[in-house]
């Protein structure tokens, strides 16, 4: 059984936005769909999704395009959301 990570868990438990943007990310989602759902600026759903991802908890499904990135969660992040 994996270790776990618990500066990630207290990373995630510190901000309501990114719980909800993790457990959005459980289907595949665009930023302007997060920051959407979210209610928060398209600005701000970026910030977070860059953080999760450069985490691992997230990962981009269609990393050569500039325009239009399609994120989905990991099984890291889903294991962390879980804590």
């Amino acid at each position: 059984m994996a270790k776990t990570d618990w500066i990630l868990v207290g990373f995630i438990k510190r901000s309501k936005n990114r719980q909800k943007v993790l457990r959005l990310l459980e289907k595949p989602m665009m930023p302007s769909e997060v920051s959407k759902e979210i209610k928060v600026s398209l600005t701000h759903a970026s910030k977070i999704i860059r953080e999760l991802n450069k985490k691992k908890l997230i990962h981009c499904l269609n990393e050569k395009l500039k325009i239009g990135r399609i994120y989905q969660i990991t099984n890291l992040g889903k294991k962390i959301l879980v804590k």
